[in-house]
């Protein structure tokens, strides 16, 4: 254990031992405690443990504090050797300094010299050629405008060699120094009118030139930046102006006293589209400047340096659309509200200025060197965006409000006033023809209108059984319910007109007037359905010298068919429109006409000439509906079924126009007694099968298929060995089914 672990292990010195030890503030404690003569003696008693500590520690360590002793000997000789060689190397260098410092001092002198000599070579090179280029200068100052250009390089290189150094004080170069800076404002100035009269007159040969001078003055950068801040601002400033109105106001009175050139009035309000014209040939115009200047800066190079003008210049047209569309934006946001009615009252026109303008923008870059040039990607529609709302809505109310005029409460509008709407449409439509986008928005506004009036018209036709009563002129509830359906002949028929985009509102329409309609034929044609259903009370097995002119039921149908003409049909005025419908009740009723005659048994040839004259006489009857039209396919059937009447069983298989299904029940009609008819066998009334086969077309050769299966059936039970002529005919006529 060494002296300093018993010092810590000594609470009485371990207070000496620490490193925050205060001897003033010991001291005081001591002093506070009254225990001084404690401490002092505390204090020679550890002095005493110290002195006898390093006793010991000299007495354990005296060969080293020897050796010590004897390397410091040793070590002072060596320093007095070095400090010796020090000195011999301090006197040799001082002996080469001395040698070196006279060529170094001649050398210095002559490298002053040179350098002098060179800045004096300089300098004469630099006064010689400012001498040539001032004459040079004065030369192309002399020759106007012609000269500018290359008086612009020339300014460039005065400009570079002045800059190189000082030459102030050199008689023959300060005295042409005022006259260089009077020439180089004479050059900015014609520079100056040069581009203003190159842009305004589209000449891209003076722009480039006066493009060059500001080139080589190193300006061309904020000229371009100056010139396009100057035409922002004049579009701003002339944009407030036109949408201000202050400059539509007149103060002429018409009759009476009344201001007749009000803000808001007619007057005002073309004064207000003029000017807003005026403003968009103004940017159209600035826009071309814009153009040639743009063009200029990317085409043309420098005449001197080979760059292109654009490396020390801006893009421009990116920078003017931008300015454009920002000053509208801003301006718009700050308009009167005489103009904003204007604006939304006449949004398709205020559209129709500005994208006509962007429009323009966008043509002009379809050039030579602007192919990659991008504008900013801004829609023009944003900034009017309100006004495109408040013109669609009050558009659908100027389309509403006439509808709900001409129909209050239950009362039919008519002809005349559902057309006064149907004007309405179309020039609603009309006002936006001009914008693709505008007008897919109002003819959504012209369909609502549209289904508003077939939904009007729905509510007001009747399906009650006081429409079914045709015994008589229509009553109150059918006329209504005619009226109604021409209504809306009417509206389909005026559809193209107002566009032909609204083919699926013309079919919702289409579909309204069908169903209103048939709450007229469908009694019609149960009557006359139930007629034709008489024909087989009639025998038309005698023989030919008994055919008469016409059955009777033909005499019932034409009542009929006239009844429904003239009393009922003549409401609607549209032929056109109700034609489709007309046939195909007519085709219906033909068809199952044609039905009943196949399956008419017994049938002998004075039956076949009474059926070919019914025949002629209901195709004359049914051709009163279509005002004598015999090009329908049930017609064709029904006359081809006629000629097929004295066609040889064998030749029946040929027969075209003529439904195959049809044929098979003419032939049961020939064959005898034993082959029966298919209603026959399902033991059903004729007027039963005719009316299952009018609604079931593509089952007609299953029932037949039935009946023949029957026959054969019948047969093999029978024991016959032969069959009815006309079995193979059927099976043959089948097989082609």
């Amino acid at each position: 254990m060494n002296a300093i672990q018993k010092f810590e292990e000594d609470p009485l010195l371990l207070e000496f031992l620490k490193e925050d030890y205060n001897p003033e503030v010991y001291s005081s404690n001591v002093i506070a405690a009254q225990k001084v003569s404690a401490s002092l003696q505390i204090l020679r008693d550890g002095i005493d443990k110290i002195d006898a500590a390093l006793e010991d520690h000299v007495s354990e360590h005296y060969e080293d504090l020897i050796n010590q002793a004897t390397g410091m000997d040793i070590l002072e000789e060596s320093l007095v050797l070095v400090k010796g060689r020090v000195e011999l190397i301090q006197r040799s260098m001082t002996n080469i300094k001395r040698r070196l410092s006279e060529p170094y001092l001649q050398m210095q002198t002559r490298t002053k010299q040179l350098s002098r000599l060179q800045k004096s070579c300089d300098v004469l090179r630099r006064v010689s050629r400012i001498q040539y280029l001032t004459k040079r200068l004065r030369q192309q100052l002399d020759g106007g405008m012609k000269e500018i250009t290359k008086a612009s390089q020339t300014f460039n290189e005065l400009d570079f060699l002045f800059g190189e150094g000082d030459l102030k004080g050199i008689t023959c170069i300060d005295k042409d120094l005022q006259w260089i800076e009077e020439g180089r404002k004479k050059v900015e100035k014609q520079a100056a009118q040069l581009l203003q009269q190159g842009l305004s007159s589209l000449n891209q040969n003076q722009a480039t030139s006066a493009l060059q001078v500001y080139y080589s003055f190193d300006k061309l950068k904020p000229v371009v930046r100056n010139f396009l801040d100057e035409n922002i601002s004049d579009v701003r400033s002339s944009l407030k102006l036109a949408l201000s109105g202050n400059d539509h106001v007149s103060h002429g009175l018409g009759p009476g006293g009344v201001n007749l050139g009000g803000a808001g009035s007619a007057a005002w309000r073309a004064a207000f589209w003029t000017s807003l014209d005026k403003w968009c040939h103004h940017v159209t115009s600035l826009y071309d400047q814009v153009h040639v200047l743009h063009r200029t800066l990317t085409r043309k190079r420098d005449t001197s340096a080979r760059s292109l003008l654009e490396e020390a210049g801006v893009l421009p047209l990116p920078v003017f659309v931008q300015g454009v569309y920002d000053a509208l934006e801003e301006q718009l946001n700050l308009i009167s509200s005489p103009t904003k009615i204007t604006l939304d009252m006449d949004y398709p026109k205020a559209l129709k200025y500005l994208s006509t303008l962007w429009e323009h923008f966008e043509s002009r870059l379809k050039v030579e060197g602007l192919e990659d040039v991008r504008l900013p990607n801004v829609n023009v529609r944003t900034v009017l965006l309100s006004h495109q709302h408040t013109y669609l809505a009050r558009s659908l109310n100027k389309l509403l409000d006439p509808i709900s005029i001409i129909f209050p409460d239950r009362t039919v509008p008519s002809a005349s006033e559902v057309e006064g709407v149907i004007r309405v449409l179309i020039s609603e439509t009309s006002a936006t023809r001009a914008d693709h986008q505008l007008k897919q928005l109002s003819l959504k506004n012209a369909a609502k209108a549209l289904r508003e009036i077939v939904n009007r018209c729905e509510g007001l036709v009747l399906h009650s059984n006081a429409v079914a009563s045709i015994t008589s002129s229509p009553n109150e509830y059918q006329i209504r319910n005619l009226q109604v359906a021409n209504i809306l002949c009417i509206v389909h028929s005026k559809i193209p007109d107002i566009s032909e985009e609204l083919g699926y509102i013309s079919n919702e329409v289409w579909l309204a007037f069908s169903e209103t309609i048939e709450t007229i034929l469908v009694p019609f044609r149960s009557q006359i359905e139930h007629i034709l259903s008489t024909i087989h009370d009639n025998n038309y097995g005698f023989e030919a010298q008994e055919v008469s002119d016409c059955s009777t039921y033909i005499n019932l149908i034409e009542e009929a068919m006239t009844h429904l003409s003239r009393e009922y049909l003549s409401y609607l005025t549209v032929k056109s429109v109700i034609e489709p419908k007309i046939r195909e009740f007519q085709d219906s009723l033909l068809s199952l006409y044609l039905l009943h005659l196949s399956v008419i048994r017994p049938l002998s040839d004075g039956g076949k000439m009474q059926l070919a004259s019914d025949i002629a006489e209901t195709e004359r009857v049914f051709l009163q509906l279509l005002e004598r039209d015999r090009s329908g396919e049930a017609f064709r059937n029904l006359r081809s079924f006629r000629a097929a009447l004295f066609l040889p069983e064998g030749d029946i298989i040929s027969v075209k126009n003529v439904p195959r299904g049809v044929l098979l029940h003419h032939l049961f009609s020939r064959a005898g007694e034993a082959l029966v008819s298919p209603h026959q066998v399902v033991k059903w009334s004729v007027g039963q099968y005719v009316a299952w086969l009018h609604s079931h077309p593509h089952e007609v050769a299953d029932m037949v298929r039935g009946g023949v299966q029957w026959y054969e059936d019948m047969i093999r039970e029978s024991g016959a060995t032969t069959y009815d002529p006309i079995y193979p005919i059927i099976i043959e006529l089948l097989k082609q089914s």
